[in-house]
């Protein structure tokens, strides 16, 4: 075996550390493995790819395309099982990672071809061959923060969610075709100008998939701040309704206080002359205009109008609600925050609870705020069949969509800096959340 070939084919292998690093980033806070699993089972991978790539592309002279397509394959398997994203959003991180690189050898063989027209073996000689990883740390580097930052937002927009199915295949074909770009010899690169004018081109390669991703980042974002609007805008419309109704209430109690002496009077008329059949049928109507007055459940107006919305929605349902507010008029977090919180799991708490029968459609909704400080929410409901759920403690289902509210809730919770527990025990589903004002 050759050493010093050895040592060429290791250095051009190693671009899958850079490659996996770039990989890793978009996903590192949504791994499903420890910590120390993930990057001991990746240490393993990456040095055996390296190293074992490296001493059979050397004894049986093959090129190091040849090995890591179907090393990528594997190295893919274990990305997939270490990361809990959807299969697109995994897949496109890693073609992501597999496109840069792909571009930092491209752009490698244009760079190096000088150096390489007197090399008789199918890998890099040592120089260029680090200039190959010099190429791909840089743009590792460029995209660092897009990686980290901005792909971990754009996967939380849950708007986006049915759209990542079409967005994965850009940088799977983008990958494709840059590998497809790349010279096969170096002879081929030096042809006239073609060299120069690759170099000058090929670097705006990245810089548009860089532009393209902040501009992908930036519509999320305006679709975030819409979604945002149209939930105050709901929660406006929700307190205009309560508003309409607590007039009316006020205007019926107002009638009902000038005619009350007249009640009185027939009321007294009917007693006395035994008539309770008749009574009873006069009574009905204005006992029934009661139960229909406004229910104050909270003080404060917003969260008193989402309330009252789902306590009717419930009621159309057959489901009861048990409702035990205890907030002021300001709060501890944004009343939108808080609105879509208590929205989500109080409709998840409705729809589970019209799947049963008798007492057991019942919901519990509990709030309160500590030391003025802190928001406790609390909220149960009796479920059917079996939940299991997953490492973020959120449920496992196989029906489309199931689950987004919730990631929409830790999501909000996890911005005020709180936590959320869901539990699951006598066939009671539990979710507590700790909400902190903003320092």
């Amino acid at each position: 075996m050759n050493t010093s070939l050895t040592l060429r084919y290791a250095i051009e292998l190693a671009m899958v550390i850079p490659a996996a690093v770039i990989a890793i980033l978009p996903v590192y806070y949504s791994r499903k493995v420890k910590k120390a699993f993930l990057f001991g089972l990746m240490g393993i991978l990456l040095a055996a790819t390296v190293i074992g790539g490296a001493v059979l592309c050397s004894v049986f002279g093959i090129t190091s395309n040849t090995f890591i397509f179907p090393a990528l394959l594997g190295l893919f398997v274990t990305y997939n099982f270490c990361f809990d994203l959807s299969f697109p959003k995994k897949l496109f991180c890693f073609s992501n990672a597999v496109f840069l690189c792909g571009f930092s050898s491209t752009y490698n063989t244009f760079l190096t071809a000088p150096l390489e027209l007197d090399n008789k073996y199918p890998v890099y000689t040592i120089t260029s061959g680090l200039l190959d990883l010099g190429i791909a740390v840089i743009v590792g580097g460029v995209f660092a923060r897009t990686l980290l930052v901005k792909f971990s937002e754009l996967f939380e927009n849950e708007s986006l969610d049915s759209a990542w199915k079409i967005l994965s295949l850009a940088p799977t074909i983008a990958a494709a075709g840059i590998i497809w770009m790349k010279p096969v010899s170096a002879e081929n690169v030096m042809t006239g100008r073609l060299r120069m004018i690759c170099l000058v081109v090929l670097l705006s390669i990245p810089l548009i998939s860089l532009f393209l991703y902040q501009i992908l980042w930036w519509l999320s974002k305006k679709m975030t701040e819409r979604a945002e609007l149209q939930r105050n805008l709901d929660m406006m419309q929700m307190i205009e309704k309560q508003y309409q109704q607590t007039r009316r209430y006020l205007n019926e109690t107002r009638n009902a206080r000038h005619d009350f002496r007249q009640h009185i009077h027939v009321i007294e008329e009917y007693l006395q002359a035994g008539e309770y059949y008749k009574l009873k049928e006069y009574i009905e109507p204005i006992s029934e205009s009661v139960k229909h007055s406004h229910k104050l459940i909270c003080k404060n107006q917003a969260v008193d109008a989402l309330a009252n919305h789902y306590d009717e929605v419930a009621k159309s349902r057959e489901v009861t609600i048990y409702w035990n507010i205890k907030t002021e008029e300001m709060l501890p977090v944004k009343e939108s925050d808080l609105c879509a919180v208590i929205g989500n799991l109080v409709e998840n708490a409705i729809q589970a609870s019209t799947a049963l029968t008798g007492d057991n459609r019942l919901v519990n909704v509990r709030i309160g705020i500590l030391q003025e400080e802190t928001l406790v929410i609390s909220v149960d409901n009796p479920y059917r069949g079996t939940l299991t759920l997953d490492k973020n403690g959120l449920p496992i289902s196989s029906l489309p969509d199931h689950g987004i509210g919730l990631r929409s809730v830790r999501n909000i919770v996890e911005r005020y800096k709180g936590s959320m527990e869901i539990e699951t025990h006598n066939q009671i589903f539990n979710v507590s959340i700790l909400m902190y004002a903003p320092d």
